[in-house]
């Protein structure tokens, strides 16, 4: 009894011996066992228990031999995250043992580490450089071994983030901003892509409404105050991935004042894009619902005031919206597989996602919604910062035929209606990849592969939590992707053509642009660049994301911002270019105009002058090419600047900056 006695009393102090008590901020998972030192494992009754000499056991005397015991091992990690690449030290701490040890660390898990000094207490680890931008868990073990043979094994979890280089940093903003500033590249330097993310995700919305002023001594806004405020906006706001996801989104779900009813209700246009702010990274549920009860929409779309039928009146519901809500806003015309490619009947056609069947009854779905707080149908308020209420009168209680075969009954009213046809659309199965490819588009590539897109569009229907439509997972999915990083061996066709008012607005965000009198007037931004905030020619954007030019029509390749490539459009943009990187760059005048927008080249100007060409070059390798300058345009801008090397700084510069807005590799993001 009492060798039993004394064996438990062993095991519950042995039975602890690696505990996780190592330094209280640091969440170690350190999990020890104790075990006799054997090369067979299976020879042993128990793993977990100290096995007594055999040789000296009771002899039934009352006295006993001593029985050792291993070491207590506390393992202590450098913190809870440390970064790929770099070189960290984990600690080993042994208490109630003073006898001779030895150490054995090994890597049980992860992308392989090199380990440095792994036969004693402190293991140095030479962390990799893994082929993810998500984050890593490595995973070591450590076994301490008394002169005894008894053994000690714990393990110990390291979590490995990325340390994005200044490249790395700037390849991530490129796609998620509006066109990044070297302090913003130096900001996101040292931080994981997610980090950055997840930073975006926090800051304060930046709308677009308190920027929206009348000209002087005007009563109203006018069309222009519109564009000043966007320019405002985009200009200055931190929160620069919402405002290029919203960018996107104004080109999925497009409302134009262009020659429309729409020209003269700025409020109404800065309003609707202040609503796809706040809904980038929201449900897509919630945004679709914001973009069908939108006034804006309602009148560039025609369901706003849209009655029931009577055939007394002649009057019809009006399908505009019924159409366009599923060919551009969700599902598109082709029923489609989960990574984006269509499926085909036994004949190898494509499947139609609609009919007019279903064109009907949505039509029937949005009759009797107009102005909120109107106090008669043919008196509207023509509010257009609330979203639209219905008139029951004017509602259509008709049956109406949905997507998917269900059918809304008859004498359901507008809001259940509305309702019902929402989540009817929202739960389609194209929805996914049909909206999640058209992000990818927008953000980082033209052409993503099938996988890439049912990567995404797998986030868009589960983001893990059980939720359908989170668009911050999937704006997070896809700027994290393999694909996007290129970390991924899809390395061909892996960029977008940049679209000309983007690489305007980078030069602007760059150079600092700005006015004495603080306003941002630019008049046809639509005919200069082919395009405009909320200035599409159509409800189909001023490009479509299946766009082929001839030269890929025998490719199965698109590029839609070609579309806009027009030689009238490539001339006004490559003049307007030239316009604001050598006319108005400020350090060439000698005096200003308080109402012309100058380009301020400071920064550029005292590289050159200070560290020379090389080191501008290099500069804008990083802020206007994201690590992508070819030799080839490199060496354009060296003989460029040979030319002009007898001129002043400011003169180089500006030379320099029309030639990068001309080159290849600065119009393709890559």
């Amino acid at each position: 009894m009492k060798t039993f006695a004394l064996l438990v009393m062993i095991l519950a102090i042995t039975g602890c011996g690696g505990g996780a008590g190592g330094d209280s901020a640091t969440p170690t998972n350190n999990s020890a066992n104790t075990v006799p030192d054997s090369t067979d494992a299976d020879s042993q009754p128990d793993n977990n228990t100290v096995q007594p000499d055999n040789g000296n056991s009771d002899d039934g005397s009352g006295s006993q031999d001593s029985i050792g015991v291993a070491p207590i091992v506390d393992v202590k990690t450098p913190g809870s995250i440390v970064r790929k690449g770099t070189t960290i030290v984990i600690d080993s701490v042994i208490t109630g043992d003073s006898s001779t040890l030895t150490y054995e660390w090994t890597q049980v898990s992860g992308p392989p580490a090199t380990l440095v000094n792994s036969d004693t207490p402190s293991l140095t680890v030479i962390l990799p450089d893994t082929s993810s931008p998500n984050q890593d868990d490595l995973i070591f073990a450590l076994t301490v071994t008394n002169t005894e043979g008894l053994s000690t094994y714990t393990e110990a979890t390291i979590e490995s983030i990325n340390a994005m280089s200044e490249l790395q940093a700037a390849a991530l903003l490129h796609q998620g901003t509006l066109g990044p500033t070297y302090t913003e590249i130096q900001a996101a330097t040292g931080k994981s892509e997610e980090e950055w993310i997840d930073e975006q995700f926090a800051l304060q919305t930046t709308y677009h409404m308190p920027f929206l002023e009348n000209y002087p001594n005007k009563e109203q806004p006018s069309h222009i105050n519109r564009i000043d405020a966007w320019w405002k906006a985009s200009l200055s706001a931190p929160d620069q991935l919402r405002q290029r996801v919203a960018f996107a989104l104004s080109e999925i779900f497009v409302v134009s004042d262009a020659n429309s009813a729409l020209r003269g209700e700025p409020e109404g246009m800065t309003h609707y894009y202040d609503m796809l702010l706040k809904n980038a990274f929201g449900n897509f549920r919630t945004l679709l619902e914001s973009v069908t009860l939108s006034p804006a929409m309602g009148v560039y779309l025609s369901h706003l005031g849209n009655e029931k039928a009577d055939l007394e009146k002649n009057i019809r519901p009006d399908e505009n919206y019924a159409r366009e809500v599923m060919q551009l806003f969700t599902i598109g015309l082709d029923e489609l597989n989960l990574d984006g490619t269509k499926k085909l009947d036994n004949n190898g056609n494509a499947i139609p996602t609609y009919t007019q069947t279903e064109i009907g009854g949505f039509a029937k779905v949005f009759t009797g919604w107009t102005f909120a707080y109107s106090a008669r149908w043919n008196r509207p308020s023509k509010n257009y910062t609330f979203p639209m209420q219905p008139f029951a009168q004017y509602h259509s209680e008709q049956e109406k035929h949905l997507l998917n075969d269900e059918i809304i009954p008859a004498g359901t009213g507008a809001e259940a209606s509305m309702q019902l046809a929402l989540d009817n659309l929202f739960l389609h199965a194209n929805v996914g990849p049909f909206i999640s490819k058209q992000l990818i588009q927008r953000l980082v590539k033209s052409n993503p592969t099938p996988a890439y897109v049912e990567r995404i569009a797998t986030v868009f229907n589960d983001n893990g939590e059980g939720v359908r439509g989170d668009l911050a997972a999937v704006v997070k999915a896809i700027l994290l992707d393999d694909e996007a990083r290129k970390y991924s061996s899809v390395f061909e066709h892996s960029g977008k053509i940049k679209e000309p008012l983007l690489t305007k607005l980078h030069f602007w965000r760059t150079l600092n642009a700005a006015s004495q009198v603080n306003r941002y007037y630019t008049w046809n931004l639509h005919t200069t660049y082919g395009q405009g905030p909320l200035l599409s020619p159509s409800v189909f954007n001023f490009f479509r994301p299946d766009h082929k030019p001839s030269e890929l029509l025998n490719e199965n390749l698109v590029a839609p911002e070609l579309q806009i490539a027009t030689d009238s459009n490539m001339i006004s943009t490559t003049n307007s270019h030239y316009s604001d990187l050598i006319w108005r760059m400020a350090e060439r005048k000698n005096s200003l105009n308080p109402n012309t927008i100058y380009l301020y080249g400071e920064t550029q100007i005292n590289l050159l002058s200070n560290e020379g060409l090389q080191a501008l070059l290099d500069y804008f390798n990083v802020v206007y090419y994201a690590g992508s300058m070819s030799d080839t345009t490199r060496n354009a801008l060296v003989d460029l600047d040979s030319y002009f090397i007898n001129r002043s700084a400011a003169d180089r510069v500006s030379q320099l900056l029309y030639m990068v807005s001309l080159s290849p590799d600065f119009n393709y993001q890559n």
